[in-house]
């Protein structure tokens, strides 16, 4: 007989058994608990978001600000120190005559036309009296190479009283920042180049080179030729005008011009012109047969409108852009029997015109 012996003894399974109102007390207890590490986590949360938004939006606000500028002076001349939180693109600077706000410098640059302000650029006096708000020489860019701080040196302070206005562009920024600052020095150092104005009138371009201070002479060549020097200036010793004969038989010319002021500063001015008077050119051509008229039509520049007709009947090609146009070739075809061509090419001035006309039979086989 096979004996199973357990030197513990026999156990009994304890069950504790708890009343009712202990059992809610500890459900109230863990529910509170929850309550209390769910808010917590909660306004972790919430400082967290909050935290991020202060965060980017002074990110913005320093990607945003403004480029720092300091002008530092020294005998009559000026150093522009320009740092920014982005790479700065360019600097133009420009001198106005008299004190000007940014209002009195937009109103000159939107609504003045350059030729009457450069006009005006020396009918006046530099004086306390007098100071009336003009241009003073061209507006000088530099650009930049990527950095973000840049230095534009040896600005002269023009004599009088004057305004500097500095126009800076950053990279991502859409609209310029703008500067002004108000100077006054009875000496002056002259760093402002000429001021020159091109007008074609007829068959001659008028060139007037102008000075704030006192201009010297003028130089201009054609087509790259021997240079030509023009000294004689007006009563006021501000003006040059000289007068450049253009031939009206090329169809273009180079001109250079070379402006320079009493202190040698100097400006250049080179652009093609024209005063080609030739008219279009027309050629005749046809099928062995004469069953078709060709009208080649050549002009250097742009046809405007060609006319053809056979027998007295007329039609007409018109072109939107003449200076995209300046060789075309038309079919007209023609009728059995005799017929009379004539062709009728137009530049863009309705005067100017070139015409070609002819006769030929067409007698289908």
């Amino acid at each position: 007989m096979n004996q199973i012996m357990d030197h513990s003894g026999p156990k009994k399974a304890r069950m504790q058994i708890q009343n009712p109102a202990e059992t809610q007390k500890i459900v109230k207890v863990y529910a509170m608990i929850l309550i209390v590490i769910s808010i917590a986590f909660i306004c972790k949360a919430a400082y967290s978001l909050t935290g991020n938004k202060k965060i980017q939006k002074g990110l913005e606000a320093y990607e945003n600000s403004e480029p720092v500028i300091t002008l530092n002076a020294d005998q009559d001349i000026i150093t522009i120190n320009v740092s920014a939180n982005k790479a700065i693109e360019e600097i133009s600077y420009q001198w106005y005559r008299g004190t000007a706000s940014v209002e009195d410098i937009k109103q000159i640059m939107n609504n003045v036309n350059e030729d009457e302000e450069e006009e005006n650029n020396d009918d006046e006096e530099v004086s306390e009296e007098n100071q009336k708000i003009v241009k003073l020489g061209n507006a000088i860019t530099e650009k930049g190479t990527g950095q973000n701080s840049m230095i534009v040196s040896n600005i002269g302070i023009p004599k009088g009283s004057s305004t500097l206005y500095i126009s800076i562009k950053v990279l991502g920024n859409s609209t310029p920042s703008e500067y002004i600052q108000y100077y006054q020095t009875d000496v002056g150092v002259d760093k402002i180049a000429p001021v020159i104005n091109v007008k074609l009138q007829g068959k001659k371009l008028v060139v007037t080179a102008k000075d704030e201070t006192k201009i010297d002479y003028i130089t201009y060549s054609i087509n790259d030729g021997n240079e030509q020097k023009v000294s004689k200036v007006e009563s006021d010793e501000k003006t040059i005008i000289a007068e450049i004969e253009l031939d009206e038989n090329e169809q273009e010319e180079l001109i250079k011009i070379c402006a320079v002021d009493a202190a040698k500063n100097s400006a250049i001015y080179s652009k093609p012109y024209s005063v080609y008077v030739g008219v279009p050119k027309i050629t005749l051509s046809a099928e062995d047969d004469y069953s078709k008229i060709y009208a080649k039509i050549t002009y250097p520049k742009g046809i405007k409108k060609i006319e053809y007709s056979v027998n007295g009947e007329t039609k007409t090609k018109e072109f939107d852009n003449p200076a995209e146009h300046k060789e075309e070739t038309i079919e007209i075809p023609t009728v059995e029997g005799d017929n009379q061509i004539d062709v009728k090419a137009y530049a863009d001035e309705e005067e100017v015109y070139g015409e070609a006309s002819g006769e030929c039979s067409y007698n289908p086989r």
